[in-house]
């Protein structure tokens, strides 16, 4: 089998794994709790934040104990499901298991016959799989553009980003050997091996690695795939969420996947399995929770849940009326605000638990949704609930590093790095800035974004041009009393102008808490969302009913996509990598076609760490080789192995 072969089923893997994990098993867990709960995309926030954070708070847990490995992450995982078990059939689990061994019983007792027992099961089974049909019909009547459109997306993402995977099989970064160590120590419940750092990636890739078997040196050359669909796709879902206009959502998300009129570092980064841009995913659910939180006329209200075994169990004036009206004040006390502040916290305690360069990002964002939503953030009841929400997200991201700190284990070093970066730049901040003389601020924003975010100064007017849009759209919705839709466009667009802002800090002598060519990462993220409420806020004025908007925003999003593949498209990018193919391509073979403990490799590369702790072979550098004399006997130097590798 070829590399690019068994690349392509790794990666096929590793998603599967992944989306089971993060999405289909909290979907199962949680859709009967969330049946009728807003929609569609945003269940699947919620069913994706609640996987990401059950994992990594599941294996600091278990690394904490000293107990992680496959078994303790499978009844982890299994955990949740057992306890819902226990309370749904705590009463009636005896009544159930005698029913179903009578039914067992009477069919081996002969009373009831094979044909009988047959019938029943595919009676049961075509029920079954015709409400599944049903159902699938109706999504498709209603979703399936969408769902083609989706597919496509995800195609383009695997193409353009997956490329480089299939031909390259190094390391995309060189730091991404030293996240390879941490990793591997956490097999030995070594967790913060190295010091205190947020370890929410390294948690996850863990999880994948421990309990799916998946090697880690293939989830580090690997998941930059899987992470980079999920920030598109995220981003999709917050502008489907926030957008009036069924298509808009897609035109920006397809101009920045293909367009060449972005500057390459904007999304360069994308191609390596790094924390930054792992937690890049959970920015946009910070700030839809928040928005969708500030949307509430009433947070005070309470609002029940759709419960469906509710009046089939309990029906009203029956003899268990009064668990009825137990059960149903239970279920009240969750309501739609208290459910947007949850995921709100866990947002935000997933961007700090991942990179903390996310969190400020994430800060920013919720700064300008203050200031879309002046008229209500400020009152009492709204802005006690949103403080507490984000006083939680942060307190339990920094809870699991304060204990390994208060324990004796001590920061890492980047992290001390980045503080004494962070005191250098403020310390200097009141320095007078570099622009050019003769520039005005806007011009200097506009020469900073052609530098750092596009190639021409044309594509930087746009994105100057779109963020005045959407804060005169805004204004205007404030006017119409279209309040709630005009507070999202100011708070996208003051977003979009503070990012603008960072990115010419330099010149402005703002302090640097991020190198500029961070900035342009993320203001290179949000172009997308502003271009797409550009679209959608200027249709929603002009087409305001649904079925003609949706026509409409779908005629622009074809309009674009024809005008983007005039002005030039760009191809996939292929990055070097820190090993050559062929060093990659020979490890992959000794591993798979050696026994354990029967081979040795010995070079200078970073095959010990991504050898990791399999216990298959050995490892020598160079230098270690050549010195040591513990394998030399009568001027031979001898090893254990059959297969030695230089």
């Amino acid at each position: 089998m070829s590399m690019a072969i068994l690349t392509g089923l790794q990666l096929a893997g590793i998603a599967a794994a992944y989306f089971i994990a993060v999405l289909l098993l909290p979907w199962l867990f949680l859709r009967k709790w969330l049946a009728g709960f807003g929609s569609v995309s945003v269940r699947f926030m919620i069913y994706f934040l609640a996987g990401n954070f059950y994992i990594i708070n599941l294996v600091y847990l278990l690394q904490f104990l000293h107990i992680s490995c496959r078994l303790t992450l499978f009844l982890g995982t299994a955990a949740p499901f057992t306890a819902a078990a226990v309370r749904r059939y705590r009463g009636s689990f005896l009544q159930l298991l005698e029913k179903r061994l009578g039914q067992i019983m009477l069919v081996l007792g002969g009373e009831t016959g094979r044909k009988t027992l047959l019938l029943r099961m595919r009676k049961r089974r075509r029920r079954f799989f015709g409400a599944i049909g049903k159902k699938r019909r109706e999504w498709f009547k209603r979703y399936g553009l969408e769902m083609l459109l989706i597919s496509g997306l995800t195609v383009l993402l695997v193409y353009m980003y997956g490329s480089n995977a299939v031909n390259v099989y190094g390391y995309g970064a060189s730091d991404i050997a030293v996240h390879n160590y941490w990793i591997n120590e956490m097999g030995h419940n070594n967790i913060f091996a190295d010091g205190v750092y947020p370890f929410g990636m390294h948690c996850l890739l863990y999880y994948l690695h421990g309990l799916f078997g998946i090697h880690t040196n293939v989830l580090l050359r690997l998941f930059y795939v899987v992470q980079t669909v999920m920030a598109h796709m995220m981003l999709l879902v917050f502008l489907r969420n926030v957008c009036k206009s069924r298509y808009a959502p897609y035109i920006g998300v397809i101009i920045y996947i293909v367009s060449n009129r972005l500057y390459y570092y904007t999304y360069i980064r994308y191609h390596a399995t790094l924390p930054q841009e792992m937690g890049m995913i959970f920015i946009l659910p910070v700030a839809y929770f928040a928005i969708a939180f500030l949307q509430e006329k009433n947070p005070v209200i309470r609002r029940a849940l759709p419960d469906e075994e509710e009046t089939a169990d309990h029906p009203a004036g029956g003899p268990d009326a009064g668990k009825a009206k137990k059960t149903k004040r239970r279920e009240e006390t969750v309501t739609a605000a208290g459910i947007y502040l949850t995921m709100f916290a866990v947002s935000v305690s997933l961007t700090l638990a991942i990179h903390f360069y996310d969190t400020f990002i994430a800060g920013l964002f919720c700064i300008a949704i203050g200031v879309g939503f002046c008229f209500r953030v400020f009152r009492w009841q709204y802005l006690k609930r949103i403080v507490a929400a984000g006083i939680a997200g942060l307190f339990m991201a920094i809870l699991p590093m304060g204990i390994a700190f208060l324990f004796g284990t001590p920061l890492q070093e980047s992290l001390n790095w980045g503080m004494t970066q962070w005191e250098a730049s403020t310390s200097s901040h009141t320095q007078a800035g570099i622009a050019e003389e003769g520039l005005s601020a806007l011009e200097t924003i506009l020469d900073r974004l052609e530098y750092y975010v596009v190639y021409d100064i044309k594509t930087g007017q746009v994105i100057l041009v779109s963020i005045g849009i959407l804060l005169g759209m805004g204004l205007l919705g404030y006017l119409f009393r279209k309040a709630e839709y005009g507070a999202v466009l100011v708070s996208v667009g003051t977003y979009m102008a503070i990012m603008a802002v960072l990115q010419a800090s330099l010149e402005f002598g703002i302090v640097q808490i991020l190198d500029v060519s961070r900035y342009s990462v993320y203001l290179g993220y949000g172009i997308p969302a502003a271009w797409g409420l550009c679209v959608d806020s200027l249709l929603y004025v002009l087409f305001r009913k649904g079925k003609l908007l949706n026509f409409c925003s779908f005629a622009v999003l074809t309009g674009a996509c024809v005008m983007t593949a005039k002005e030039g498209l760009r191809s996939p990018i292929f990055i070097n990598a820190y090993e050559t193919n062929g060093s990659v391509i020979c490890l992959n073979n000794i591993i798979r076609e050696n026994k354990e403990e029967a081979w040795t490799i010995c070079s200078a590369n970073d095959e010990r760490q991504m050898i990791g702790d399999y216990k298959q072979g050995y490892h020598y550098e160079l230098i270690k080789f050549l010195t040591q004399t513990s394998h030399i006997k009568n001027g031979i130097r001898t090893l254990k192995n059959q297969y030695f590798s230089l």
